[in-house]
């Protein structure tokens, strides 16, 4: 998996962004907690599998409708 102009993100920072999300879905947290910057090149790759990942362990996989987080 490439960057394009980024870096390739170790097989050790994918799976420490995949646990981050999945803790994150798991405590509620909101999606703007995603600790990876999509605007940077070195991190698309990790904040794309992150939210992913979030979505995918959200309770009954349901994300919230854009504008409609709770706090």
């Amino acid at each position: 998996m490439t960057t394009g102009q980024g870096r390739t993100p170790t097989t050790e920072e994918l799976a420490a962004a995949r646990r981050s999300a999945r803790r994150a879905a798991r405590l509620g947290a909101p999606p703007g907690v995603c600790p990876h910057d999509p605007r940077d090149p070195g991190e698309q790759v990790l904040a794309t599998v992150w939210v992913a990942t979030y979505v995918d362990a959200l309770p009954n996989n349901e994300a919230a409708p854009a504008g409609q987080e709770e706090a």
